[in-house]
């Protein structure tokens, strides 16, 4: 096929993307048949809902030989679910509350130029707050990540490394392993509480990533300054680095850490959850073992929440965490079993957080908005892939309990949801 064809299917692929990922969501629990769907201009190809998934994925355009544009190719992810909570709260009162919502909706692309250069990001295209009341608002909302790279190894012929590029833009701060993986990827309905606790926001800043063996690497520094794009240096800045060793058998050994020289500044603090007035510092170190069809992870942390301007100090001191979480196909690339227990704890009296989805959302129970000091959470899920972590149907249920200074919330919630990228 030409380049202008691949350009004329293009278009043609990216005006159905959204009828796909709407057609996908809503026929997601009879994908497994042999539905065709007939695309005018695209090649000849058994059209299954999953070779669609892998057409789309496909650069529009690919020519290494143009000194100016070499490859263009386009994304979309849409992850929808449903949940439904019930529990008690430190007063003893029961609540229950049911949920859906469209937790992630993103396009995006990616671009390599000039040979040595790519530019590769994504947009949220909703803000669904129905889960706290609020509306379902469609259009673009935020950038999920803009990173423009230069192979620096490519460029300059470094040999030391198998790898050197220099990024910068809006980040993804990866701090935990849950982290490290993308959400089309990861095998629970929501990451850990521990995860998310650890795991900031988007962050601009720049970043050198470098590979060799085994071995890879990130450093890099980040402003701690608030904004849905690219935020200014006029706040203090985080510091990351990142390390990943993979041993001669497949398993891995990720270590991370982050430190906030903007902790406890009110001028530099975020939304509760996602910014890095979350702690001063912290640190994760994570295990990932795989053997036939078994696969562990193990992840430990610990930090310093540091100084916390709300909360009259009980939200300051250090915390802890530890994540272990076995999966299992027992059907290979099909039916996949997965259970996941995290604990968390801390210093002072509402050190530790809850996720928001779902047991501290509006369902009228008294839990001290999610804050305690000791956290326990038991996850069991099973997970069918209709076209691998294309499409693919999530079940699960978690069992949480909450210490706080005013008593203890235990709560259960059923999920389901639907994922599909391309």
């Amino acid at each position: 096929m030409t380049n202008l064809s691949y350009v004329k299917w293009g278009r043609e692929i990216m005006k159905k993307t959204s009828i796909v990922l709407l057609s996908a969501a809503l026929s997601g629990m009879s994908l497994g048949g042999e539905a065709k769907v007939a695309l005018a201009s695209a090649p000849e190809a058994d059209w299954s809902w999953c070779s669609i998934y892998d057409q789309l994925g496909k650069p529009v355009y690919d020519n290494p030989d143009n000194p100016l544009f070499q490859y263009l190719k386009f994304s979309g992810r849409a992850q929808l679910q449903y949940a439904y909570v019930d529990g008690e709260g430190v007063d003893g009162e029961d609540f229950s509350e049911d949920f859906e919502e469209i937790r992630r909706l993103r396009i995006g692309g990616e671009l390599r130029m000039l040979k040595y250069f790519k530019l590769k990001g994504g947009a949220n295209i909703i803000s669904d707050g129905k889960p706290s009341g609020g509306d379902r608002d469609f259009g673009y909302q935020s950038l999920g990540s803009l990173l423009l790279s230069v192979d620096i190894r490519k460029a300059f012929g470094v040999e030391a490394f198998d790898k050197v590029v220099l990024s910068y833009g809006r980040h993804k701060v990866k701090v935990g392993e849950e982290a490290h993986e993308s959400s089309k990827k990861i095998k629970t309905v929501e990451r850990s509480a521990v995860a998310n606790k650890l795991y900031p926001t988007r962050a601009t800043g720049v970043s050198l990533d470098l590979a060799k063996g085994n071995w890879s690497g990130t450093a890099a520094i980040f402003s701690t300054d608030a904004s849905d794009e690219f935020a200014d240096w006029n706040d203090g800045l985080a510091y990351y680095l990142s390390s990943t060793f993979e041993r001669e058998n497949g398993d891995q050994v990720i270590l991370d850490f982050l430190y906030n020289d903007a902790n406890g500044n009110a001028d530099n603090e975020l939304g509760d959850k996602q910014g890095f007035n979350l702690y001063e510092w912290a640190v994760s170190a994570a295990y990932v073992a795989k053997r036939d069809r078994l696969e562990v992870m193990v992840n430990t942390s610990y930090g310093d929440n540091g100084s916390q301007s709300s909360g009259g100090g009980t939200r300051d001191g250090n915390f802890w965490g530890l994540v272990i979480m076995p999966s299992y196909w027992l059907v290979e690339d099909k039916w996949e079993a997965v259970a996941r227990y995290s604990y968390q704890g801390s210093d002072e009296s509402n050190g530790i957080r809850t996720n928001s989805r779902y047991a501290r959302r509006d369902h009228g129970g008294e839990v001290n908005s999610g804050r305690g000091d000791e956290h326990h959470s038991i996850y069991a899920g099973l997970n069918y892939y209709l076209c691998g972590h294309k499409s693919k149907i999530m079940t699960g249920i978690e069992y949480e309990t909450l210490d706080t200074g005013g008593g203890e919330v235990d709560a259960s919630t059923l999920w389901l949801a639907y994922r599909a990228y391309f």
